[in-house]
């Protein structure tokens, strides 16, 4: 799904569960010089490299 179809409200969940993981030592999946998790979480999903997908029902 591309990001411009989530609503804000599931942007910021998909953003949030990422940086968790990266907080919990998750590896990032995009090169960068970030250290701050939500910072790195932004990136991935902006590259649309996050593998996080949202059920709607």
């Amino acid at each position: 799904m591309k990001t411009e179809n989530y609503s804000k409200y599931e942007r910021v969940r998909i953003i949030s569960a990422r940086a968790l993981q990266l907080s919990m030592g998750a590896p990032p999946l995009i090169k960068t010089k970030e250290m701050d998790a939500i910072e790195i979480a932004k990136q991935e999903f902006e590259k649309d490299a996050i593998p996080i997908t949202v059920d709607r029902n």
